[in-house]
């Protein structure tokens, strides 16, 4: 008897080391997505999620705009909104617009792409109008009031702020240079400081890698991205899921080049659906740096050529990345 408990104790020590082994990115602890979860509003489409708590209430930042207009409507319709939702896996329910674009200021063309994070007792809500601006709303609560800046703070998009303990911000973004779409980082003192660029290095990704919509966070004494691989330099697939990693926030490192996610979302009820686009990955991560939820945007179209789009939301099995050397 002993020795079967021993043999079967050994399996699943070896069971466990070879799953430990295997879980090297996001992807390893996904579970399937909540299939009457995430964010929808009829007549919108929905983009760019990001989440906070508060208290006992999970609050999402999300893009919208009348889906009447298409995809490409975000480029003079989209205005931010939040919604909230007591689960963090929703559903969410909207409760207001938070910004819109404002004529005579950086943010005259749209107000999308936000990104929103507490520094100290402050609010703070990243998010972009044109190509390479991105600038910042802040409140001491999260509903509001909201105050903007007046210019842009960072000339690159899709911004990807991280605050850290000493309440100085890092931020990871996408710079576009001759179409290319390269990998920059800013820094600032604190969230209302001046923010300077990291390095002069030209792509802050190796290989010459492209992307679009990072997400960050900080675990493993290091900083952790999932971004969508534009060109698919990564994964060998365009617009699917990669993942890097950095211990100085300047040379960053492909974690695997499996795809973190791809277009097809599989729900808890054993369905599934492939969508002609799933974009603006987001990560929520608990006090112990662990994820614990990844949201993304996703997009159908019909026969007709009509595009709706909504949030998704997989629950994530306390995912801690490994430490790179």
């Amino acid at each position: 008897m002993k020795k079967i408990i021993t043999i079967t104790a050994a399996l699943l020590i070896c069971l466990l080391f070879n799953y430990t082994a295997k879980a090297q990115t996001l992807k390893d602890a996904m579970q399937p997505a909540v299939k009457k979860g995430g964010f929808k509003m009829e007549g919108y489409i929905l983009w760019c999620p990001s989440v906070i708590k508060v208290g006992d209430t999970y609050h999402m930042f999300a893009s919208r705009w009348p889906d009447k207009y298409g995809l490409g409507g975000w480029t003079t319709h989209s205005e931010i909104v939040r919604a909230s939702s007591k689960n963090l896996y929703g559903p969410y329910e909207f409760q207001e617009v938070v910004i819109q674009k404002r004529p005579d200021f950086w943010d005259n063309d749209r107000a999308h792409n936000p990104k929103i994070v507490k520094a100290g007792d402050t609010y703070v809500l990243y998010y972009i109008s044109s190509a390479n601006e991105t600038g910042y709303a802040y409140s001491k609560s999260i509903t509001g009031p909201w105050t903007r800046t007046d210019k842009v703070a960072m000339p690159f998009s899709n911004p990807a702020p991280l605050v850290k303990k000493d309440g100085s911000v890092y931020v990871f973004g996408r710079k576009s240079v001759d179409n290319i779409r390269i990998a920059q980082g800013y820094q600032a003192p604190s969230f209302n400081g001046n923010y300077t660029l990291v390095s002069n290095q030209y792509n802050l990704l190796p290989d010459k890698n492209q992307l679009e919509d990072p997400t960050i966070w900080w675990a493993k004494n290091q900083y952790n991205v999932i971004l969508s691989d534009f060109r698919g330099d990564a994964t060998g697939t365009g617009k699917n899921g990669a993942q890097y990693a950095s211990k100085d926030g300047i040379n960053y490192t492909l974690v695997s080049k499996e795809s973190v996610y791809t277009k097809t979302v599989t729900y808890d009820d054993g369905t599934e659906q492939t969508f002609r686009r799933r974009e603006r990955p987001f990560v929520f991560v608990n006090e112990k740096e662990q994820v614990t939820a990844f949201f993304t945007a996703c997009l159908t179209q019909a026969k007709d050529g009509s595009e709706k789009s909504w949030i998704e939301v997989n629950p994530v099995n306390k995912y801690v990345p490994k430490e790179i050397k």
